[in-house]
């Protein structure tokens, strides 16, 4: 869909003798008896050009437009095709048509005349009142497309190509109940606000571990503060830059740190395995944390100073609302709506492929990890030392359990609930095990 006025004003310039910039040309337009007004509400409603548009059908119009369309913006061609047609429909472009998708798409937002018509003055105001009920339907219709984001179906086809690059990616980390192998490189996939930056701090300061983190563009294989090799692995682009340098290949990293999981699986290969841990956090208490860190972390690239004027029960129900951030990452469904399948695939994913900690139980967390990397303090007490003094922690509210916005958070993010329970399923029977092992060697020895 495109803005009403900017339609009016593009219907203006087909017709003979019309001049881009003549206002008063185009206001004659639209006051014209035989002006097409509510273009928009009178195609889905069915409104004869002689007959005068109403409320009910609007409404009619509204109705149809929700339920039955999927809803395109020309403002964002590259989110309409690439992120809702394409899943929507399972399209994929032809082989041997590769960038034929992203040619058409640059050169016809190009091809889209410049608006003239400056935006809230005497003109523009005067075009949004003859076409009031497009204008309604507009707006209605920003709100869809914020909505069907996170909420479309999604096309089998397109869902089976979700699978196999989750497949492919998964397949490069060694299963967390084999053995380790000297090749095997150690990754922690970093859920933000999960106690990540505590982990990394710890990795390095506490084991003596060189981790990847981009400190200075571009990225290199150099290292800074001893610890720190300069590899960004934060988008996709930057993690295919970061295999030509061959860090992997050359051993120069002991741990492997991104917040993509499928991504940064990919830097591994069958000569060097990853070995994959997280850390989990309840998912109502990380979307609180996250919804106060983007309102002061001005160093992020997700900073959102907007976010100091509005609620967390606001920021929840925002269109186009991230929600179940760690299914849709495992799963590579970015957008779209989520299932049980979508659950079942990541309880799988995570039982078979990852090592997993709980940001609440950051003591039993570490002595599983150390159980299983065989990691040791260069100084004894330093990691119970950076656990008391967590790093990257910020100050807000608290928000009770139970409470009005805590069900709405836990219902938005249901499916990373789903998660998030069975993962202290598997964690705290990997910490049992570890218990009843130290017993049978106590016992054992006495």
């Amino acid at each position: 869909m495109r803005h009403p006025v900017v339609l009016a004003e593009s219907m203006y310039l087909t017709m003979p003798g019309a001049v881009r910039g003549d206002m008063v040309g185009l206001l004659e337009f639209v006051t014209r008896e035989d002006y097409y007004d509510n273009f928009l509400t009178r195609m889905l409603a069915n409104v004869p050009a002689h007959v005068e548009v109403t409320e009910e059908h609007f409404k009619e119009a509204r109705m149809i437009l929700e339920n039955k369309f999927l809803i395109g913006m020309t403002n964002d061609v590259a989110e309409t095709v690439q992120k809702r047609l394409k899943l929507y429909f399972g399209w994929e472009e032809l082989p041997s048509q590769q960038g034929c998708e992203m040619y058409y798409i640059k050169n016809g937002v190009m091809a889209l005349p410049p608006v003239t018509i400056e935006e809230g003055g005497h003109y523009w105001r005067a075009i949004q009142k003859i076409n009031l009920f497009d204008m309604k339907l507009y707006a209605r219709a920003m709100s869809v497309f914020g909505q069907q984001k996170m909420r479309m179906p999604v096309h089998p086809l397109a869902v089976q190509k979700e699978r196999e690059v989750v497949n492919e990616a998964f397949a490069r980390l060694r299963n967390v109940d084999e053995p380790l192998d000297e090749s095997d490189v150690p990754f922690f996939w970093h859920i933000p606000k999960a106690s990540g930056t505590t982990v990394k701090e710890i990795l390095s300061r506490c084991y003596g571990l060189v981790r990847t983190e981009m400190v200075k563009p571009p990225q290199s294989l150099d290292v800074y503060s001893k610890y720190i090799l300069n590899v960004d692995l934060t988008t996709k682009e930057s993690i295919e830059a970061a295999k030509n340098l061959g860090f992997i290949e050359n051993g120069l990293a002991d741990v492997v740190i991104s917040q993509l999981s499928l991504e940064g699986a990919t830097v591994f290969s069958s000569y060097h395995m990853g070995r994959a841990f997280t850390i989990m956090r309840h998912p109502v208490k990380l979307a609180i944390s996250l919804f106060y860190y983007r309102q002061i972390a001005t160093w992020e690239p997700t900073y959102r100073p907007e976010y100091k004027d509005i609620s967390l029960q606001d920021y929840i129900e925002l269109n186009g609302y991230y929600d179940n951030w760690m299914v849709r990452i495992l799963t590579n469904a970015k957008t779209g709506g989520l299932n049980d399948g979508h659950l079942d695939l990541t309880k799988s994913i995570i039982k078979n492929k990852f090592l997993v900690g709980i940001s609440d139980h950051m003591p039993d967390t570490f002595r599983v990890l150390e159980k299983r990397f065989g990691w040791k303090e260069m100084k004894e007490g330093c990691v119970k030392e950076k656990l008391n003094r967590p790093s990257n922690s910020n100050k807000y509210p608290e928000v009770a359990r139970g409470s009005k916005v805590w069900n709405v958070i836990a219902e938005k993010n249901k499916y990373d609930m789903g998660l998030y329970y069975y993962a202290l399923e598997l964690f705290g029977d990997v910490v049992q095990k570890m218990s009843d092992t130290a017993k049978m060697g106590m016992e054992v020895a006495t």
